[in-house]
């Protein structure tokens, strides 16, 4: 069979030459296909914007004001419209391309091929893991009778709203960590064949941190590379795509990164000893945030200690004092962390706006 790649709603998925980089980043974010294509106004392709391009510019710290040229691939690989897919499959496979960009013979952009995997994910073999065993003593009384991975969103528990979304991206092996209240969860999931799925159930007898779980996860459920997320997040972040960003770079662990912006009430005062250098009125300043979703390699899980309290960052650091690779994964998809009753509020309307 002739792998489907030409698409039909590349019009959607267009800027405009004299666009922003966050008019690409919020475009991509509702795409679906990892990818912004600049237009000229003649009608000439200028460039592309691919998800790699936004996360390095994010990382450079690149202004969201910036024109998209700043960002974009102004010499991509384009192919003619006589292409046909059979070819333009093999073409991006052989050179590890998802995207290749029809251009008539006048330079106009006139359609877009993409790889299979974006139309239809396959079935991936590694494992992903939930931390879903907290007790959720912030979101008290919410959390008085139900774990907190169970509360409701648009009548469907947190917990439910992450596996469809990691069965989206291929995921089929599933490990839970479990604790506060385990029996709702086990209830409610069973062993997965509901969802189409395989669900297995890491019991804690007492809570383990968000990284101690692993050390107690099935001899034939760790992969060599594992994708693991906090119970208690509601993200449109692809846990493939930050997979195939570890295995590309062949790093040890990933830790996805939020880049938030925090600005000083004051002025701050630059010196150098009593020697005054300058006022800087109220900078704003970029932190990278964990954003509670991790790749982990089986080297990584390794050195975690049996039936101890270990959080994800411990376990982060104990990679660094052995000389482990480790990464950062800056993220620009939408993200909720439901600790606080605001959150969970929060949260509802994501999903309300965004289903």
């Amino acid at each position: 069979m002739t792998p489907r790649t030409r698409v039909h709603d590349w019009a959607s998925i267009t800027l405009d030459e004299g666009d922003t980089f966050a008019a690409a980043l919020e475009l991509m974010n509702c795409g679906g296909y990892q990818l912004a294509l600049v237009r000229r106004a003649s009608g000439h392709l200028a460039g592309l914007v691919t998800d790699s391009d936004i996360r390095k510019a994010l990382l450079r710290g690149t202004d969201l004001q910036q024109p998209v040229a700043a960002v974009m691939n102004a010499t991509p690989l384009v192919v003619s419209p006589d292409l046909g897919e059979a070819e333009a499959h093999q073409l991006m496979l052989l050179n590890h391309f998802f995207h290749l960009p029809v251009v008539d013979g006048s330079g106009n952009l006139v359609g877009l091929h993409v790889a299979e995997q974006l139309h239809t994910p396959t079935a991936r073999p590694e494992t992903l893991v939930i931390m879903a065993g907290g007790r959720g003593h912030r979101l008290m009384p919410l959390t008085a009778q139900t774990p907190k991975p169970m509360l409701p969103i648009h009548g469907k528990p947190i917990l439910q709203h992450i596996i469809e979304r990691a069965k989206i991206d291929g995921f089929v092996n599933i490990a839970i960590s479990v604790n506060y209240m385990a029996d709702q969860i086990v209830q409610a999931f069973g062993n997965g064949s509901n969802l189409g799925i395989n669900i297995c159930y890491i019991r804690e007898s007492e809570p383990l941190g968000t990284a101690g779980a692993l050390a107690l996860l099935p001899q034939n459920l760790q992969t060599d590379l594992m994708v693991v997320t906090n119970g208690d997040i509601i993200t449109e972040l692809s846990y493939s795509d930050i997979l195939e960003n570890s295995r590309n770079n062949k790093s040890d662990g990933n830790m996805a990164v939020r880049l938030e912006k925090w600005q000083s009430p004051f002025g701050v005062v630059e010196s150098s000893g009593s020697r005054f250098i300058g006022v800087q009125e109220k900078p704003v300043q970029t932190y990278a945030v964990n954003a509670g979703i991790y790749v982990v390699s089986s080297t990584l899980a390794r050195l975690i200690p049996e039936n101890t309290f270990c959080d994800m960052t411990d376990l982060f650091n104990l990679g660094l004092s052995n000389g482990l690779d480790l990464t950062v994964y800056p993220m620009h998809e939408s993200w909720i962390d439901i600790g606080r009753p605001a959150d969970y509020k929060k949260a509802s309307n994501l999903l309300h706006a965004t289903h």
